[in-house]
């Protein structure tokens, strides 16, 4: 393998002998360390060779190829997209299993071949090769990945006449970054000087296309952002790579740059820096980024920004400028217009490239798309309200406005940044002195280059004009009227999924155990915890709006997020009546459900509780005090449910009747994984929120929702801020697995079992003891817990403080538990509050006795006995009973299994530990998602029909 051409030259010694030496023992090194870095993959002029002369081979593609070319290609074409994107429309192409399962499925799978459609080699080329257009990209949520399909999509319609140009989409995974960026490859250089740019008689290939067009190679770059301004795991090697390269001293300054302000292709002349336009060796790039602008600002669309700064430090040309700065495009998913806002990004793209072949190949043959005709094509997709929004200015696109000042085929635009590029050079300079011949390679660029500083990066106010002042924009920010919180696409997607929109900013959907209840099928947990009625139960909220985005969201991240309140502001007692409307609405809708209990139904039609958990941050909503109040006025409880994130709010509020904190990890790393929250101190504002709840006078609880493999361990943590707190009571619930979602890593693996949520309460009970036990004499000790209910169906078990809910009988010494409301004593004590401030009560002026069906270890598991317990398909469990190590000990009928039965099922189970190597394994997935094998659970999930 050659050494690196980008390698820093050796100094040069007064020993021709010693110099050779050193030149040997470093090339070796060289070549011995990018072997290690990709042995493999890299390419050589012969690979290069064979890999030409197959792309015009109409036989059989190589046995790594998984489809054929897209029909839209033309047969003579060397144009291809990756296997696994095979659908150009921007719809879900690609699944998020995980890279090992589609590397699988490509590598080893046979490959069935259509003989009737046109096929190529479906290998991906090197980004540095001219007439290469590279489209790549990373995406979480499906948004980048359509976006990347959009764009792939469209140029290949529009260099469709040029045979010799080719596209191609990849994620930023699938190249290695050192090999793509570093190894040059020499047959890549005889092609461009084979090639007469300047002429203006192209010829044509065997279908009359266009073939000698000579393009620069362009890398095209859409990026999501990620926690702390990060990529996502499983695309981090871009720009670790990126970093590496950038400080590895191995690396000659500006590797990139072929012909112009650096080094020539030898590696030793310095060559005058000349207008990028006519430079058809050295990468073009463009940047796209998605974030939020409801995180931190510093981090918004940071991804895109770095790669692009990183690229054009190490010599690449900008393929977009504005007023002579490089640009990069950002969409904003807060703002719900990026949609709109990418497609003017890549009119811009498209235009430039039309500009490009214009420059390079021939203006006059009419087989290009013109930039007015493109613009036309952004135009009608805006005014058609792309990306659902129904906005004023939705229609309006910025590469329509002030045309006048587009600058090279582009045009500035509000969603940009501008890279002020004084340490790049990446501006035109003709009229520069030239340079001395006499200096050192790096002489001609070293002072503009190597300068130990930050580009300067600013936002573009009015699209198509120039930027204005930062104090202008501020003062234009606080005109702006102020906005609707949900989007008309969010209001579609949250429609869709059965919410019923409440004004501008509040939602009521009713619940699946309302409708189990009133079919006498069972009612939720809060029904055995604490006695609620679930067919009177409206699950609400008046802010859709959330500070977090946690991976084990049931609602898929469809409402808008944010860390404070900025939109417009409905009445509270209207967002009341018309909840209580839409509420009754669904409930006579639901009269048609088969088995419907006419009496539960007539009695559902009055509303006496108010779960505020449905979706969003409730207590965000700046009124909430006021709303609150009017619930109670209509002798409506309260079940306020946050995420910890607003203790400020939560020291302000009036008294409910229970209050809910959600615990959703034992330390700050955790919980800035499994939450995603927005604002960088949320561990901070999670422990001073449980503090605020020590002091509260009514029902307080610590919320713990268990992703297994996520939040599942360190329980210790969990005791610690439980302790803070003094929480009335502890809900430990399984998560509930929703399905599949390109916002949420999840799979049905984390998803605990019963059993195993008991297990950890049990322990977390322990904990809590032992912080009890180890405070010292005189000083205020946490309250004694105990395991009081359990609802086996919500997978959720219940500690409550022994102090307040528990009654001892000090003859039988057998405990009594009081965890149900008495609702009517607490909206009695509630008005009294209402009307005289001053008047206080506590947790024991509203409890009731615990019936003994929900209690921990009754045999109903939590399931009211009143109801009946419906089973999908007649589909019962094929095991009922298990010993400590998941082994079954009795059968569906509840008879316990005989000594051989139970052999053979331990044998059975032994076998499995060896197959995954361990009792339990849990394996982390490129994609950021956790796999767990668990022999003991092996025999759980049986079922038998009866």
């Amino acid at each position: 393998m050659k050494s690196p051409k980008q390698l820093s030259n050796l100094p040069s010694s007064s020993s021709s002998s010693l110099t050779l030496a050193c030149f040997t023992v470093l090339s070796a090194a060289a070549a011995s360390y990018y072997c290690f870095v990709r042995p493999q993959q890299s390419r050589t002029k012969q690979q290069q060779q064979q890999q030409q002369q197959h792309a015009h081979d109409e036989t059989q593609p190589n046995e790594s190829s998984s489809s054929c070319r897209p029909s839209c290609c033309s047969d003579t074409k060397e144009k291809q997209i990756h296997p696994n994107h095979n659908n150009l429309t921007g719809a879900s192409s690609i699944d998020d299993d995980s890279r090992e399962k589609r590397d699988a499925v490509t590598h080893q799978v046979p490959v069935q071949i259509d003989v009737s459609q046109p096929f190529t080699d479906n290998s991906l080329s090197r980004i540095q090769n001219v007439n290469t257009i590279t489209i790549s990209y990373a995406s979480t949520t499906g948004t980048c990945r359509n976006f990347a399909n959009t764009l792939y999509e469209t140029l290949e319609n529009m260099t469709r006449d040029y045979s010799n140009i080719k596209i191609q989409l990849c994620t930023v995974d699938e190249l290695d970054w050192w090999d793509e960026l570093l190894n040059y490859d020499d047959n890549n250089e005889e092609v461009v000087a084979g090639s007469d740019h300047g002429s203006q008689n192209m010829t044509l290939d065997e279908s009359g296309n266009q073939n000698n067009i000579q393009l620069p190679p362009i890398a095209i770059f859409i990026l999501p952002t990620w926690t702390g301004g990060t990529l996502p795991t499983q695309y981090s090697s871009l720009l670790t790579s990126l970093l590496d390269i950038s400080n590895d001293w191995r690396v000659a300054p500006m590797p990139l740059r072929r012909t112009l302000g650096g080094s020539s292709s030898d590696g030793t002349t310095p060559i005058k820096r000349r207008a990028y336009k006519t430079d058809t060796k050295t990468l073009q790039v463009a940047c796209f980024g998605m974030g939020s602008s409801a995180y931190d600002i510093a981090t918004f669309c940071k991804p895109a920004k770095d790669v692009f700064k990183y690229l054009l430090k190490m010599g690449a040309w900008s393929l977009l400028k504005s007023q002579g700065k490089s640009v990069v495009g950002m969409g904003d998913d807060d703002a719900g217009d990026c949609n709109q806002v990418f497609d003017e990004w890549m009119g811009r793209v498209l235009n430039k490239v039309q500009e490009i072949i214009k420059v390079h190949g021939s203006s006059s043959s009419g087989l290009t798309v013109s930039s007015k005709d493109y613009s036309s094509k952004v135009e009608s997709r805006c005014n058609s309200n792309y990306g659902g929004s129904d906005d004023k200015n939705a229609g309006s696109c910025a590469c329509q406005e002030e045309k006048s000042n587009h600058d090279n085929g582009c045009c500035s635009s509000k969603v940009d940044d501008v890279v002020d590029e004084d340490f790049y050079s990446d501006k035109d300079n003709e009229e520069e002195d030239d340079e001395d011949e006499e200096d050192d390679d790096s002489s001609a660029y070293e002072s503009d280059y190597n300068e130990e500083k930050e580009p300067e990066v600013m936002d573009l106010e009015d699209i198509g004009n120039a930027m204005k002042s930062s104090d202008a924009a501020k003062k234009s920010a606080k005109n702006r009227e102020l906005k609707e919180m949900v989007t008309p696409k969010q209001a579609v997607a949250l429609k869709k999924e059965g919410y019923r929109i409440i004004g501008t900013h509040s939602a009521v959907k009713l619940c699946r155990w309302t409708k189990h209840q009133l079919r006498g099928r069972g009612g939720c947990y809060k029904h055995t915890f604490y006695g609620i009625t679930s067919y009177q139960c409206m699950e609400a909220t008046p802010s859709l709006a959330c500070a977090n985005k946690c991976v084990f969201c049931w609602r898929h991240h469809k409402n808008p997020v944010g860390r404070e309140w900025r939109w417009k502001m409905d009445d509270p007692h209207e967002i009341v009546d018309q909840a209580i409307k839409e509420h009754i609405s669904m409930i006579k809708e639901a009269r048609g459900i088969p088995g419907v209990k006419k009496d539960r139904w007539q009695e559902a039609h009055t509303v006496r509780h108010c779960a505020l958990s449905l979706v969003g941050e409730p207590i965000m909503y700046p009124r909430i005090d006021e709303f609150l109040a009017d619930l109670h006025r209509r002798h409506i409880s309260t079940f306020l449910v946050t995420n910890g994130q607003h203790p400020n709010a939560i020291e302000t509020l009036r008294p409910i009747t229970q209050l809910y904190v959600s615990v959703d990890a034992p330390t700050p790393e955790t919980l800035e994984a499994i939450d995603r929250p927005l604002f960088k101190d949320a561990w901070d504002r999670l422990k001073s929120s449980l503090k605020c709840l020590k002091d509260k006078g009514q029902r307080t609880v610590a919320r713990l929702t268990v992703v297994k493999g996520w939040n599942s361990d360190e329980i210790e943590g969990y005791a610690k801020l439980i302790a803070l707190g003094h929480c009335s009571l502890v809900e430990v619930k399984g998560v509930t697995f929703c399905g599949k979602s390109d916002a949420s890593n999840l799979n049905m693996s984390n998803t605990p079992w019963h059993h195993e949520i008991v297990a950890m309460v049990k322990k977390l009970q322990r904990e809590l003891q032992k912080i009890r036990d180890a405070t010292p004499e005189g000083k205020e000790k946490i309250p004694e817990y105990g395991i009081a209910c359990e609802h086996k169906h919500s997978v959720s078990v219940l500690l409550a403080r022994v102090d307040q809910f528990a009654l001892d009988d000090p003859v039988t010494g057998k405990r009594r538990w009081r965890t149900w409301i008495n609702y009517e004593k607490f909206q009695e004590l509630a008005a009294k509050h209402r009307d005289d401030p001053s008047f206080t009560f506590g947790v024991k002026d509203y409890v009731e006795d615990t019936p003994s069906w929900a209690l921990y270890g009754a045999e109903e598991e939590g399931f009211d006995p009143t109801d009946t317990r419906h089973r999908k398909k007649r589909k019962y469990p094929k095991y009922t009973k298990f010993d400590i190590d998941g082994v079954p000990t009795h059968d569906h009928d509840h008879q316990p299994l005989n000594d051989e039965e139970r052999a053979k099922l331990r044998s059975l189970m032994d076998l499995k530990k060896r197959e995954i190597g361990d009792g339990v394994s849990v394996i982390g997935l490129e994609s950021g998602e956790k796999v767990i094998h668990d022999a003991s659970l092996m025999f759980r999930g049986l079922t038998i029909k009866k």
